[in-house]
């Protein structure tokens, strides 16, 4: 594909924010962060609730009125600020499920920058399709573990067989970060009491057996069944 074409598709990513800065998006990197727009899931905890609708318009064209970024003005402020960030990050949303996120990652690499990925994982066929090309690798993938398959419902929404395909991603990532060597973060959000909780020894086992450490990251502003109420 060629580079204007690349730059062209990126601007079908839609995006719901931009960040200039952000110190934890990516651990150890100083990065700009981009939201899409749209996710599949209903997390019982989730905190950007606007973001869960999928974008009625095709890419990412501004509607009348709107001020929502585009992919092209986080290239133009990633160029502005290059010697001030180490790379940027695709978060969500569910980034898998929105038009253009290859096209957006091989922009951001053309552009000389290293890019970041928050997924669920939510559809492993197309995790897969990013991580066998170079131009659309990420360098780093914070992975969320959000429940074994049979708590899915309880904690995102999905029945188990969705909640499958994303376990299907956990060993998509770790096979190819380890074949070529992209940083992989796997993390889950709990709550007291919740069924992570009490599952939690038991998902932090699986997690080791595929060689990781499971990063945990405490719900704020949530009620005892784990929704968020701020």
């Amino acid at each position: 594909m060629r580079s204007s074409a690349v730059f062209e598709d990126a601007n079908r990513l839609a995006l719901a924010g931009l960040i200039p800065f952000s110190a934890t998006d990516w651990p150890g990197k100083l990065t700009a962060t981009v939201f899409t727009q749209g996710c599949p899931l209903r997390c019982a905890y989730c905190h950007n609730a606007q973001l869960q609708e999928f974008p009625v318009m095709g890419g990412n064209e501004r509607a009348a009125g709107e001020e929502r970024p585009t992919f092209s003005d986080a290239l133009e402020l990633m160029a502005q600020r290059r010697s001030m960030l180490d790379g940027l990050v695709i978060s969500g949303g569910e980034p898998l499920a929105a038009a253009g996120l290859p096209a957006a990652i091989a922009a951001t690499k053309s552009a000389g920058f290293p890019v970041g990925l928050h997924t669920s994982g939510y559809a492993p066929a197309r995790l897969h399709a990013l991580l066998a090309q170079d131009e659309t690798r990420p360098d780093w993938i914070g992975l969320d573990v959000k429940a074994f398959p049979r708590h899915a419902a309880a904690v995102t929404g999905l029945v188990p067989r969705a909640a499958e395909r994303m376990w299907d991603s956990l060993r998509v990532a770790t096979s190819t970060a380890k074949e070529h060597g992209v940083q992989l973060q796997m993390r889950t959000t709990l709550w007291p009491g919740s069924v992570i909780e009490e599952h939690l020894e038991e998902l932090q086992a699986e997690v080791a057996k595929l060689g990781y450490e499971l990063h945990l990251q405490w719900a704020r502003n949530v009620d005892e069944a784990g929704r968020y109420v701020a």
